[in-house]
């Protein structure tokens, strides 16, 4: 492993140099040509220590640290910062005021160039982010209090329901459930459009007894009361694939064929589309696209002192052709 010594003497500099650059030292008075070769030596020659500088943090927001939807995100946010020569530091915040505390200090203390959020972000949260000089960028829609003021990149939860739930109906499927979150939250509101709408533009009425809601977002439950209810449906648009894999799991349990008799297509990709038997079918943002959240932040940090903002929709999706899709097929 290469160390800050070898860095110093490869490039003829001292240690303490080196050192005040990969550690991030607010106080350093090291000149940006110095500063910039130092961080391109310690990239050629392989370094890897955490400290690496200058770093970017992803705060996650009221939300479980292992929530495998944000955890899919963490990576091509990470994978995204290494590529600019960021290093990369995970916070999960809670709405309590311990936890904003651990926050706030962070930015006191200039500890990290700029911010990718994420989560469930309210009032509370913003009005810190609003009274720093630190860059930062939303990643999803922020609150409409906020929304002309900050930056950020979301995804058109819109579109990607209304997309997946138009297919549906092309392949003959005119009972179609949703099976989603909270209204309290936006891309559920965005998701439960999306799927009005296509049925709308499909000329198909919708029977708002197949919309159902979970405020744990648990696809498990949210199927069997579809079951307990005796709901007629013959495909389900799940708003995340965590609702969708609880969702095959109780069809599995009480011997449902998916996707002979039920298909299920979902949102978003994670570690569950792949482990699941069979593979979910899911309509997803690409890694790439998420990617551009970084892009989009290192140039508000370079461009700071013009007090740029900046907001992107994504548009374009992909689908991964799980196998748990299939054309209407009547009962037998």
């Amino acid at each position: 492993m290469v160390t800050k010594k070898e860095i110093a003497e490869y490039l003829g500099i001292s240690r303490t140099a080196v050192s005040l650059v990969l550690n991030n030292t607010p106080s350093s008075t090291i000149s940006a040509e110095t500063r910039s070769k130092i961080l391109q030596a310690a990239k050629d020659l392989g370094y890897r220590d955490i400290e690496v500088s200058p770093k970017l943090c992803y705060v996650l927001y009221d939300r479980d640290a292992n929530d495998p939807r944000y955890m899919a995100d963490l990576h091509a946010i990470e994978s995204a910062a290494s590529q600019h020569q960021y290093g990369l530091i995970f916070m999960n915040i809670t709405h309590e005021a311990e936890s904003l505390n651990k926050l706030q200090k962070i930015i006191d203390n200039q500890e990290v160039d700029g911010f990718v959020i994420a989560g469930d972000v309210d009032e509370k949260l913003m009005r810190i982010f609003q009274h720093s000089s630190t860059p930062y960028i939303l990643y999803g829609k922020p609150i409409e209090e906020v929304e002309d003021v900050v930056s950020y990149i979301a995804i058109d939860d819109r579109k990607i329901a209304y997309d997946a739930v138009k297919n549906l109906l092309s392949m003959g499927h005119t009972r179609i459930a949703l099976f989603m979150g909270t209204l309290d939250y936006l891309i559920h509101q965005h998701t439960l459009d999306g799927y009005l709408n296509a049925h709308k533009d499909m000329g198909i009425e919708v029977d708002k007894s197949l919309i159902q809601i979970s405020n744990d977002e648990n696809g498990y439950e949210i199927c069997k009361r579809a079951h307990m209810l005796r709901l007629d449906y013959s495909a389900a648009f799940c708003a995340n694939t965590v609702i969708q894999f609880g969702a095959l799991q109780y069809l599995q349990s009480i011997g449902v064929a998916v996707p002979g008799q039920i298909s299920l297509v979902g949102s978003g990709f994670t570690e569950l589309v792949k482990l699941s038997m069979p593979q979910l079918t899911t309509y997803f943002v690409s890694s790439n696209k998420k990617e551009e959240t970084v892009s989009l932040l290192v140039d508000l940090i370079h461009n700071k002192s013009d007090d740029k903002k900046v907001s992107a929709f994504i548009t374009d999706f992909e689908c991964f052709d799980g196998g748990t899709l299939a054309p209407y097929a009547p009962a037998k």
